[in-house]
């Protein structure tokens, strides 16, 4: 080492990184979209099988006409 040279510090080179506001914003993003995605993959048989049904009894928004104005 020369007299140039800083003594390296060890004492804070292992130190524990902090939970900080990042952190729990990137949580928080994941939970919403993973609250998005079960929703989704609840909710769409039970779209699916509505929009059957409703086409089966012939209200099928395909076979509407267009009413102008």
């Amino acid at each position: 080492m020369t007299r140039f040279e800083k003594p390296a510090q060890f004492s804070g080179a292992y130190a524990q990184p902090s939970f900080g506001a990042p952190a729990i914003k990137t949580l928080v993003l994941l939970a919403a979209l993973l609250a998005y995605a079960a929703g989704f993959v609840l909710l769409q048989p039970i779209v699916a099988d509505s929009v059957a049904k409703s086409v089966a009894e012939g209200n099928d928004p395909a076979l509407m006409q267009f009413v102008g104005p």
